[in-house]
């Protein structure tokens, strides 16, 4: 048996488990944290409003990217490469959601910068009223920016079937940059610079984290709570490195190498390294609630 053979076949049955564990926790996970930021008592608070935002990106993520892939890679059933209209909503749906996750992430990150800031004035940034009018207009340039895919995805014939995705030539090397850009290269980036510049605030401060949020409750809580908003922001901009960079990174590979001919190996272990990145970005979607 070749190992082309047991590659495959090794990749047929990891398409079809590793995304089901992914489901079963991803998506109860994201409900409950779109629960416990609706709670009186995060509700109020600016960063419950990103996480919340997020947690919506990610079940689009999750029921239109995960489900449908699953079934293609898994069981040879997709209803992707059969609906051109299909295709182009689903990836319309998913693309922008996966970018809005990672931007909604940094948005919490720059609320709790400004929160753990020794400034007044900065502190004052991080405002539940800035909070929900800057998540409306993210979500609106982050699906406006993508809506161009809308029409120019289009059906591809390839070795192993119809295939769709962006239009080969300019505008796939255009689309595989804009993804790289705006999801795996640029986020990592302001990610590490406001997890320094945050750290530089705690320190500062000697761990006093003044709250924003006024009502009954007293400022110890508050404190506490702010606390443990700022390590869920840092623990998400870790996994957000982790798992998103890879697969933006075998886009891009897999753009400027599509003419290049290869052998049945290693053509097998690319699919299945492409698989194995894909988890990676559902995994990414379905961590936040186990942070």
């Amino acid at each position: 048996m070749s190992a082309a053979i047991i590659i495959n076949a090794i990749n047929l049955q990891f398409s079809r488990f590793a995304p089901l564990v992914v489901f079963i926790f991803g998506v109860p996970g994201n409900i409950f944290n779109i629960l416990i930021f609706t709670r009186p008592n995060l509700i109020k608070n600016p960063c419950s409003t990103y996480f919340f935002c997020s947690s919506l990106a990610n079940l689009n993520v999750l029921f239109f990217g995960l489900i449908p892939r699953s079934l293609a890679d898994g069981f040879g059933i997709d209803p992707v490469s059969n609906n051109l209209a299909f295709c182009r909503f689903r990836y319309f749906m998913v693309h922008p959601s996966v970018v809005l996750s990672s931007w909604f992430t940094i948005l919490a990150g720059i609320d709790r910068y400004c929160i753990s800031s020794r400034d007044v004035h900065r502190r004052q940034l991080s405002n539940l009223k800035y909070s929900r009018y800057i998540s409306a207009i993210t979500t609106f340039i982050g699906f406006a920016i993508y809506s161009h895919l809308l029409g120019l995805f289009v059906m591809q014939q390839l070795k192993t079937g119809p295939y769709c995705y962006a239009l080969v030539g300019p505008y796939r090397v255009f689309y595989d940059f804009l993804y790289f850009a705006t999801f795996s290269f640029t986020p990592p980036i302001i990610m590490i610079i406001l997890g320094l510049l945050t750290y530089h605030n705690v320190r500062q401060t000697r761990s006093h984290i003044a709250p924003v949020v006024t009502n009954n409750t007293n400022a110890g809580q508050l404190k506490r709570r702010d606390r443990q908003l700022l390590k869920m922001t840092c623990i998400q901009f870790i996994c957000v490195i982790i798992l998103t960079l890879p697969i933006a990174v075998q886009k891009l590979y897999s753009t400027f190498t599509q003419n290049v001919v290869k052998g049945a190996t290693q053509v097998a272990i690319e699919s299945f390294i492409t698989i194995l990145l894909r988890v990676f970005v559902y995994i990414n979607a379905s961590t936040s609630f186990y942070v």
